[in-house]
């Protein structure tokens, strides 16, 4: 393909790439961007990501670049979402450029003819599938994406200092390699089998281009360094993983139960790639019992087949050089490549969400890439038999890409809001506790408090074999949009039903401080807050609740003590300092009142009145 149709070609699919996502762009946060992104207090301060305790976060697993990247789009456009989908898409358009380059890099590799018309192929199957929207539109799975940009760039950076020989310029890519290397494993650690893929690369060359790369004791000593930074990496974040949603200790789902249920699981992948009906944000997936489950043990074989049958093609095209020995070789890279990029997902590293389809991000490219050169091969047949069959091949493919495009068009726009994200999973999970959770939350966002409720309730009757931490979710969630109702009573009786299962818990005695309040019961409501900040772990809001209790009970001076050590422990909380400007006010301490108004930069929907009202009365005196 000429160089100017080449780049042609590329610009108009990622032109193609902005037109499809653009309906996201102004779309609202969601399901984990609520605690990453929108109430995440760190990404306030960018510069807390550039101490040297950052350093040692990213050995633990922790994502500190891509929270910088937040904090950097907070900077620029606070909780205003555009900037964060934005800047998802910029990365996802230079993930579609290096796969293009990884993929023209590969087939060169392997000597495959025709290379350029399969690249681009290749490119705007990862560009277009629906299954990428998740690692685009969804805000918070911006750390898949941009692991993947410096993945691929890491990957490139390496083979081709390895191609250059000795020289300063191979060592400075090299080093440069190794610097997106780390930097991507503090986006996500899934850059960690980076090293392995850099060495199955060379499985990749047929006699003829083999003499590209280094000889293999090069090639390892190359890799060594990382293959010990991954391997540090590796067992410090293991070792920190201790809580509910990830790691080696999570109620029943053992190791083996999760490798075991992750068969179904791939199986599933592959059947989304090739095709994607049935999207679904949260997956109501079955856990595996035993190996002795027939569809746990036809997955599990039909895996094995894949991965013995590329082995087996690898094998024998090993020394083949014509045209099918590079397919097959390339094949296998394919297939290799993808069940490697979903080891640190779906192997023995138990994750509480058993699928996600975020995860197929990168791992997609293998697939594509194995049948892109299935199809190419077969074309080519086809085309000596039938000399305009390559007509047809490629209005298929266009056909096909088209078809994706609409088809993540259309998915994208279920992003766009928490009412059509919720309700698509309620329909797809209708048995999930927290599929009926998100939706009611978004209903109550909504101004539709009653459905909230009723989803409330519906969540709370599934969640019975859930652990303990969603139903107290669930319970306060429920009293509050009861409260909210003015159904105290109600609320009151969800409460401290809660607080039978789980004694002691702060969120509840927070809530069951303010409808204590509501039915003015002030010695009851003055308790539950004063055990509410006794039991919290990290007592501001449970201060702001006392403050505001005392401040009802004709306490002023404690009410005042409460809500300023609330603001002491979270100074960006803005209800805080509206609370606690309210309470110098009563006191007469109006300048003060008006120093910490003035500070609140960003107030919520529902605060901004208050704030506005503040800042005119601290301009009239």
């Amino acid at each position: 393909m000429n160089p100017r149709w080449r780049t042609a070609a590329i610009a108009g699919l990622l032109l193609l790439v902005c037109a499809v996502y653009a309906r996201g762009l102004r779309g609202e946060f969601e399901f984990d961007d609520v605690s990453t992104v929108e109430f995440n207090r760190g990404i306030r301060h960018p510069a807390k990501y550039l101490a040297l305790s950052s350093l040692v976060d990213t050995l633990r697993g922790k994502r500190v670049l891509t929270d910088f990247t937040f904090a950097l789009n907070h900077a620029m456009g606070g909780k205003d979402p555009l900037p964060y989908h934005t800047t998802n898409l910029a990365i996802h358009l230079v993930a579609v450029w290096l796969v293009f380059s990884f993929t023209r890099q590969m087939l060169t590799l392997g000597g495959f003819p025709s290379r350029d018309g399969l690249t681009l192929a290749v490119t705007a199957m990862f560009a277009l599938h629906p299954l990428q929207t998740q690692a685009v539109t969804y805000v918070s799975q911006r750390a898949e994406s941009l692991a993947s940009v410096l993945y691929l760039g890491s990957l490139l950076l390496l083979l081709g200092s390895e191609k250059r020989r000795f020289s300063f310029v191979s060592a400075g890519g090299y080093v440069l390699s190794f610097l997106l290397f780390v930097l991507g494993l503090s986006a996500k650690v899934i850059v960690v089998t980076l090293p392995l893929a850099y060495l199955i690369v060379a499985w990749i060359p047929g006699p003829k281009e083999r003499g590209e790369l280094a000889r293999p004791t090069r090639r390892m000593a190359l890799a060594a360094p990382f293959f010990l930074y991954a391997l540090l990496t590796g067992i410090l974040t293991v070792t920190s993983l201790q809580g509910e949603d990830a790691g080696l200790n999570i109620p029943s789902l053992p190791p083996w139960r999760y490798f075991i249920t992750q068969w179904r699981v791939v199986v599933t992948y592959l059947r989304l790639l090739v095709w994607p009906a049935g999207q679904n944000l949260d997956w109501d997936f079955p856990l595996a019992g035993a190996t002795g489950d027939p569809a746990v043990l036809a997955c599990g074989l039909f895996l094995v087949a894949i991965l013995l049958g590329a082995t087996l093609l690898l094998l024998r095209c090993r020394a083949r050089t014509d045209a099918l020995g590079s397919a097959g070789r390339l094949g296998a890279f394919g297939v290799f490549w993808f069940f490697l990029l979903l080891t640190p997902t779906s192997s023995l590293m138990p994750l509480a969400d058993v699928v996600m389809e975020h995860r197929l991000y990168l791992a997609s490219l293998g697939v594509f890439v194995a049948a892109g050169v299935l199809t190419a091969t077969a074309m080519e047949r086809l085309r000596r038999v039938w000399p305009r069959g390559q007509y047809l091949g490629m209005a298929v493919l266009g056909g096909v890409c088209l078809a994706l495009a609409g088809v993540t068009y259309a998915r994208v726009g279920t992003w766009k809001t928490k009412l059509a994200l919720w309700g698509d999973a309620v329909t797809k999970s209708p048995h999930k506790a927290r599929v009926h959770l998100g939706l009611a939350g978004a209903y109550l966002l909504a101004g539709q408090a009653q459905q909230a409720i009723g989803e409330y309730q519906t969540a709370l009757g599934l969640a019975g074999a859930d652990p303990l931490w969603i139903r107290t979710d669930i319970r306060g969630k429920l009293a509050a949009a009861l409260l909210a109702q003015g159904r105290s009573d109600e609320a009151i009786a969800v409460l401290q039903e809660g607080l039978r299962e789980k004694p002691g818990e702060s969120a509840l005695l927070g809530v069951l401080a303010m409808a204590y309040l509501r039915r003015q019961e002030w010695p009851l409501a003055t308790t539950a807050a004063e055990q509410s900040v006794e039991s919290a772990r990290f007592p501001a809001i449970s201060l702001r609740i006392l403050g505001i209790v005392l401040g009802a009970v004709g306490k002023n001076e404690d009410a005042v003590i409460a809500l300023e050590e609330s603001v002491f422990l979270d100074p960006d909380d803005e209800q805080g300092r509206v609370l606690l400007a309210s309470a110098y006010r009563w006191q007469g301490r109006d300048s003060e009142a008006c120093t910490i108004i003035r500070r609140v930069r960003q107030p919520s929907t529902s605060l901004e009145p208050q704030v506005r009202a503040a800042i005119a009365a601290c301009e009239t005196n």
